[in-house]
């Protein structure tokens, strides 16, 4: 597998039907963009037991509160541009390694994704808005950790089961999160009309998918007809990245053949000296056997 050039982008969101009423509707987004790969994880695959997810996701939330779309008065047929700010998420995408090859595999594919829920404005208090958003960062990271302890190198990626079920329980707790914060005299105040939760999903694509679209954009997108009827467009497009290796890399090869070169001849020079020495050696010691044998032996007395 290649590292990826990743641009993820939520484009759109068109109103089929706004649905509140009488006057315009004011949406507002929340989203949050998560990576599972090479970047804070491997696969340990060391020990005794079977191989296991080691590391934790890169989650990255975004500003989320009232008018985050720029606008406050959309209608029927509209289409809402979404700000770069909260729906556009640049990255680069690298597979998880294994520490340990096993029967040669020695990596695995990770996944990249986004989780948006599309809120509809009424009268929530702000202050309780940036509670629900902090539930929303706060449930992805710990929802994320539970589906990947559920993978393995038999399971490499999350069942559509385990999307929904994230999907719903972060929904959830988002609800849940701004209900407790409304009190009852805002809720008086407000006439009973707090913001509405239109809809909430997960876009997830594996490293392998990815990398199979050949550089191709792949279109996405997502309909609630809840609270009016509204749809979510966007798109991903992922470029292999060739993995060529620094020129640095290739100077320092070059230095170590012209070094092993070096030695090599040195080594031949070192090897013909021993050799002379080893001549030079044996002719001496033949010089005084042959010296010892003419030596004429000395009278005494």
């Amino acid at each position: 597998m290649l590292d990826l050039n990743i641009e993820f982008k939520l484009d759109h969101i068109h109103c089929h039907d706004e649905g509140d009423g009488p006057g315009n509707a004011e949406p507002y987004l929340w989203t949050v963009f998560f990576k599972v790969d090479g970047d804070t994880l491997v696969v340990n695959s060391d020990g005794p037991i079977a191989p296991f997810l080691q590391g934790a996701p890169t989650v990255i939330g975004t500003p989320g509160n009232h008018g985050n779309l720029g606008t406050t008065d959309v209608d029927e047929g509209d289409d809402v541009g979404v700000p770069a700010i909260i729906g556009e998420y640049r990255t680069i995408m690298k597979p998880i390694p294994l520490t340990t090859p096993i029967l040669g595999l020695s990596e695995v594919s990770g996944m990249i994704g986004c989780i948006v829920v599309l809120m509809e404005e009424d009268n929530t208090p702000s202050s309780d808005i940036a509670r629900g958003h902090e539930a929303l960062d706060s449930k992805v990271r710990d929802k994320l950790a539970e589906v990947l302890g559920t993978l393995s190198i038999s399971k490499t990626e999350p069942t559509e089961e385990d999307i929904a079920a994230l999907t719903d329980q972060i929904g959830n707790a988002v609800k849940s999160a701004i209900g407790d914060g409304v009190n009852v005299f805002e809720w008086i105040f407000g006439f009973g009309n707090m913001d509405d939760q239109i809809g909430s999903a997960v876009f997830r694509f594996s490293h392998k998918q990815l990398e199979e679209s050949g550089g191709v954009a792949i279109p996405f997108s997502r309909r609630w007809e809840n609270e009016g009827d509204w749809e979510l467009f966007g798109h991903i497009k992922a470029t292999a990245i060739r993995r060529q290796e620094p020129k640095c890399c290739d100077e320092l090869k070059r230095k170590v053949k012209e070094l092993e070169r070096t030695l090599a001849e040195q080594g031949k020079r070192l090897g013909k000296i021993e050799a002379d020495l080893e001549a030079q050696a044996k002719g001496f010691a033949s010089a005084i056997v042959r010296a010892k044998a003419t030596a004429k032996p000395m009278k005494r007395g």
